[in-house]
């Protein structure tokens, strides 16, 4: 982890004199004190927890980052604001970078509340270790310099997120990395896409926004086969539908601003993986800078024990929802994993079977301006660039994503929250009928 056990308080030594006075607190009674400190204070850095790996996930997102090392704790931890350490000795402060688990020194080599959150993660998705970010992008441009250098490929999803389409054809490209962009739910144009150069395949376990899925685990044995790292952003389901590394990934990458969160008030991202690689990253992310705050680390640990009820209203809703619209006149298509009747029923039942997820896009009927109209209709579903949280929003997929041939930008993306289905499909449907009325105001049947 980021950070370990360590404490902050000033603990006499023999060198200094011992305090006296009304209100001092005797030797023994200040090392007792501090000590009870260093005990809290590991629980929230770590030593080994009381979570079984046989545990239910449910059970496992409610307790994940805990420790019991300490005899008395808060069942929340506290928010740790501090940005440095204090040693009252220099080598206690070379003492800490070797420590095992490192102690905390300063906030870019991370703190508590960091760690926190990166063992809950690593522990969710299956992974040795976690290396925790400002973002999810930060996440992803941690990954790609930790792990490119000059003169290497990557081969990347078709219609994986815009912004990492963009940081590895503009950033990246600027220092002689290339990408190769091809259709990686077939694992066979993967293969021939792949070079002597390759390091890395880059996927997304739900493709934003085409909602696509990948065989996770025909691309890991190909990847592997040609001397690539699978890496896969597993954002929109999270580990509590899919857990990549149980399909051979090597790296599994969070926005935790998303569903892992959960409630719009945060920033953050997450790379779980081996240790090895963890290190890697790890290193390159103090070089960079890209240094997560306790506050937003103890936001996401907060969402992440709600995690595996939200995903799972948020995924039975969803698919209510995508029914609704499969059935309506005024909807062209509609894309939700698991959708029944789908081109990929199959590969959703083996690599999503808790459920499809908070995420879905359709196109409306009668191209963008039909849809413009059915965003300004609805009442309960906002206009947001984001999703994944309590609230269901709306938005026009990342402005660099074309969509499907023929979709005129009418394709509207869905993030499913708490809301009842049924309140959601009333809104839809008064929505899509204005859509109606404004195409055919005469009322004339077709």
């Amino acid at each position: 982890m980021i950070a370990g056990n360590g404490n902050g308080t000033h603990r006499p030594t023999a060198r200094e004199p011992h305090p006296a006075g009304p209100g001092n607190l005797d030797r023994d009674a200040r090392d007792r004190a501090s000590n009870g400190y260093e005990r809290a204070l590991a629980a929230a850095n770590g030593s080994p927890g009381h979570i079984r790996p046989g545990d239910d996930f449910r059970t496992r997102a409610a307790h994940a980052g805990d420790d019991t090392a300490a005899s008395v704790r808060p069942l929340t931890a506290p928010i740790y604001q501090g940005s440095v350490y204090a040693f009252d000795d220099p080598d206690d402060f070379a003492a800490a970078h070797g420590a095992d688990p490192p102690r905390p020194t300063y906030s870019r080599a991370g703190l508590p509340n960091t760690s926190q959150l990166e063992r809950a993660v690593a522990d969710l998705e299956g992974g040795e270790d976690a290396v925790a970010t400002a973002s999810g992008m930060a996440a992803i441009s941690t990954t790609f310099l930790a792990l490119l250098g000059a003169g290497d490929h990557v081969v990347a999803s078709s219609d994986c997120y815009s912004d990492t389409a963009a940081l590895l054809g503009e950033g990246l490209g600027r220092f002689g990395v290339e990408a190769s962009f091809v259709n990686t739910c077939d694992p066979e144009a993967m293969t021939r896409a792949l070079t002597p150069r390759t390091r890395l395949v880059w996927v997304e376990t739900i493709s934003n926004p085409a909602m696509k899925l990948c065989d996770l685990a025909a691309l890991a044995t190909r990847a592997h086969r040609g001397g690539a790292l699978l890496c896969v952003d597993n954002t929109f389901a999270t580990p509590a539908l899919c857990r990549p590394l149980e399909h051979g990934a090597d790296l599994v990458i969070h926005s935790a601003t998303k569903f892992l969160g959960g409630h719009h008030d945060l920033t953050a991202g997450v790379v779980v993986g081996r240790a090895e690689l963890a290190a890697r990253l790890r290193r390159c992310a103090y070089l960079f800078g890209p240094t997560l705050g306790a506050m937003d680390a103890w936001l996401a640990l907060r969402g992440i024990r709600t995690l595996a009820p939200r995903m799972a209203w948020t995924s039975e809703t969803a698919l209510t929802v995508a029914r609704f619209l499969d059935g309506h006149p005024m909807v062209a298509a509609v894309r939700y994993p698991g959708l029944p009747g789908g081109w990929q029923d199959d590969l959703a039942r083996t690599l999503l079977p808790d459920g499809g997820g908070g995420m879905l896009a359709f196109d409306v009927a009668g191209g963008r301006e039909a849809a413009d109209r059915l965003l300004r209709e609805v009442r309960l579903i906002p206009f947001a660039p984001s999703l994944g949280g309590t609230s269901t929003t709306a938005a026009y997929p990342p402005h660099d994503w074309g969509g499907p041939s023929g979709s005129d930008g009418a394709t509207i993306r869905l993030s499913i929250g708490l809301e009842a289905a049924r309140d959601l499909i009333t809104d839809l449907d008064q929505g899509l009928a204005a859509v109606a009325r404004a195409a055919n105001p005469a009322g004339v049947s077709a």
